[in-house]
């Protein structure tokens, strides 16, 4: 059964409030537990954002209730710019500070290509 996709109603500006009420859906019958929220001080690095969503990504709802389970609210400089680069299928080269969520930045797009109803391993 296919999930409507998220509304900017239901996710409102992605603040950790707007994200709590995500705890309260039910996904495969387990709640969305959140972190705690991330007090430490941020850097220009991590901050410096042309004010772009995990929404505005198109990403599956599956994929998007994830990624606000392991505490991300908007994506960093460096994801900005490469995951919607990465989502058409080109190669990236980047680099950026420790800790500004490269690793996200190749995985969003790797995962959002996953076609959970393709029940194959490479190679059969």
């Amino acid at each position: 059964k296919q999930l409507p996709p998220l509304t900017t109603k239901e996710i409102g500006a992605c603040s950790i409030e707007c994200i709590q009420k995500f705890s309260r859906l039910e996904v495969k019958h387990s709640n969305l537990k959140l972190p705690p929220p991330d007090t430490r001080y941020k850097t220009e690095d991590v901050t410096a954002t042309k004010g772009n969503e995990f929404e505005d990504y198109f990403l599956k709802r599956e994929l998007l209730m994830g990624i606000y389970e392991k505490g991300f609210e908007r994506p960093s400089p460096i994801q900005e710019e490469s995951i919607p680069i990465a989502l058409t299928g080109c190669d990236i080269l980047a680099r950026a500070k420790n800790g500004t969520g490269k690793t996200a930045a190749f995985c969003i797009p790797a995962l959002k290509k996953i076609n959970q109803d393709n029940n194959v391993i490479l190679g059969d």
